[in-house]
């Protein structure tokens, strides 16, 4: 989600297309929490999508040891099938912008990185019901707050959020949280940034609907996965020796 007040340009603007490149192309955008809609403001999301567009054509795709290669292939054949097919289905509906076909490699299965675009108020039934997993990303327009484009989704695992306007935040937070299990917040002031699509280990990871409506990781959280919480009843003084508790049962 870009912020209105983040606009098409400045440095919250550029960190944005560097992590949204980022999430698409690597590991050829195949991993859960890769970037799939992209919600841009109405009156920014021309200039929004010609700079992406520009960014992902100069992505070089190919054999991954080659030093200036920014993205390699899927993981096999069914892989490469089943992101040509949610292609084809958001092609019906968008409009293809950059992309949607193989480079000219000898073999392998490469895709170049995809940019799809919806026109302001389109059903995009394709784009909500289906995550196309590989380098595939659709440009969704909005005005007012988009957390109800956003809640289309079904719920997922992060949503990451560009803006300054803390008004906007609050009111966004609020409209998005009870449908992801992370929300995250970029800044450029941030130092070592890892981005929307990386996973820390001290922070919770999950998310409710299409997410799964599971939980992992979270620091100390995480334990309780490997844990049996047992009820003791019985007299006070043999429920706490058993469980050498200090406080009464």
């Amino acid at each position: 989600m870009l912020g209105p007040d983040a606009g098409a340009s400045g440095d919250l603007y550029e960190l944005f297309l560097k992590e949204v490149v980022r999430d698409v192309t690597q590991k050829a955008g195949q991993k859960c929490t890769a970037i799939r809609r992209l919600l841009l403001p109405a009156e920014h999301a021309a200039t929004v999508r010609d700079d992406l567009a520009g960014l992902l054509s100069q992505t070089k795709v190919g054999n991954p040891a080659e030093e200036d290669v920014r993205m390699g292939p899927l993981t096999n054949a069914a892989q490469l099938a089943d992101v040509r097919e949610g292609v084809e289905r958001l092609g019906a509906e968008g409009r293809l912008v950059a992309g949607g076909a193989k480079p000219p490699l000898p073999k392998g299965y490469f895709l170049s990185p995809t940019l799809f675009e919806f026109a302001l108020g389109a059903k995009a039934d394709a784009v909500h019901a289906r995550e196309v997993f590989g380098p595939v990303v659709s440009i969704l327009p909005y005005m007012g707050n988009p957390a109800a484009l956003v809640a289309k989704g079904g719920g997922g695992l992060v949503c990451s959020l560009y803006s300054e306007d803390a008004a906007w935040l609050e009111e966004s937070v609020a409209g998005i949280a009870p449908f992801h299990g992370r929300l995250y917040i970029g800044h450029p002031k941030i130092e070592l940034s890892p981005g929307p699509g990386t996973v820390l280990p001290q922070l919770v990871h999950g998310g409710p609907g299409h997410a799964g409506g599971g939980e992992e990781l979270g620091g100390k959280r995480a334990l309780a996965f490997y844990l049996q919480r047992v009820a003791l009843q019985g007299s006070r003084p043999l429920v706490q020796g058993l469980a050498k508790a200090g406080t009464p049962a």
